[in-house]
């Protein structure tokens, strides 16, 4: 199935326009700011520096640091634009598709725009702090909005780097999610309450008709879960070369092209292959997936799949093994 590339990857170029306008925003505003506050012939020199420079200085990191992360989201966008590119322009067969749409998902994860949404975060800090400088002084050192003022510009710097913390982890855990933020307060309620082991099973083992064995819904999973969380264990890495040189027999060469993924003339594994979960025996669909791997190899749903309905991946999208399309998918 053909992918269109040409609107993505103009819908990239003007996002990396917006992320340089924005750095150089960030950069320039608060330059005027000073320069209007502590020219020469400002009139609250004196008394900003006077107040103590805390607010001013604290507030022209946050707004250098929202320039550097809008520069750093303008970067990653050019690297996934050069991706597609690249990825068109070497036509290396019919995995190109595939491969494609696996870059423009990562592209459109939310994981991809944390420098963007932390930009922003540093640039509001910023100009808060800004503004409660300009309180603090034309209120006076004594009055009730002088300390609202003092407050809120000690306290803020605390609250933005605790909701970048928070910003970075939500972000992460709910890359693929429609909603990330409404899926992340349900799982912080469901902290409060036992845990079963049936909690975030989405899917378990059975007879494929496409091949052997393969996983099954057992419920409804919405577009962008991921299916098999907890499968934490990090994946292991070992040549080709090296293992063809072990001279294994048959039967355990096979583990190694059933059950690995393939970059290149590397190995990606799991540390035991008697410790293979679920997602190891997803079969293969090219033309109709139902899910997809991110950038670390872990799956989510790429459409709503409902009850019953077995779970196949395109393995083309991200291991470089030569497989047969099944039967069952050529109909």
């Amino acid at each position: 199935m053909a992918v269109d590339t040409k609107t993505y990857l103009e819908y990239l170029d003007k996002e990396m326009t917006i992320m340089g306008i924005l750095s150089a925003v960030a950069v320039v505003a608060p330059a005027g700011i000073l320069n209007a506050l502590l020219g020469e012939k400002s009139y609250f020199k004196e008394q900003l520096w006077g107040a103590g420079p805390f607010f001013v200085i604290v507030g022209s990191m946050f707004c250098i640091l929202a320039g550097l992360l809008f520069y750093k989201e303008r970067s990653l966008l050019a690297w996934y634009y050069g991706q597609l590119c690249l990825i068109e322009s070497l036509d290396d067969g019919d995995s190109i598709p595939a491969k494609l749409r696996r870059y423009m998902d990562g592209a459109d994860s939310w994981e991809t725009w944390i420098p963007y949404s932390l930009g922003f975060t540093a640039l509001v800090a910023g100009l808060v702090e800004y503004a409660s400088a300009a309180f603090y002084v034309l209120a006076g050192p004594n009055s009730c909005v002088a300390t609202v003022a003092w407050v809120t510009g000690r306290v803020f710097p605390l609250l933005a780097i605790a909701f970048t913390v928070l910003q970075c982890y939500v972000y992460k855990h709910y890359s693929y999610r429609d909603d990330l933020w409404s899926d992340f307060r349900s799982d912080v309620i469901h902290l409060f309450r036992t845990q079963f082991p049936h909690d975030g099973v989405y899917a378990r083992l059975k007879t494929s008709v496409i091949s052997g064995v393969g996983v099954f819904a057992i419920t409804k999973i919405p577009k962008g879960t991921y299916i098999f969380e907890p499968d934490d264990d990090r994946l292991v890495s070992f040549s080709v070369l090296k293992i063809d040189k072990l001279s294994l027999p048959p039967s355990l060469l096979q583990l190694y092209e059933d059950f690995c993924v393939r970059k290149g003339e590397t190995y990606e594994c799991p540390p035991s292959f008697n410790k293979l979960t679920p997602s190891w025996y997803l079969n293969m669909s090219k033309d109709n997936p139902n899910v997809a791997a991110d950038l670390s190899l872990k799956f989510y749903a790429i459409r709503e799949i409902e009850d019953g309905e077995e779970l196949t991946v395109d393995y083309g999208a991200y291991s470089d093994n030569k497989f047969t399309v099944p039967k069952a998918d050529k109909q």
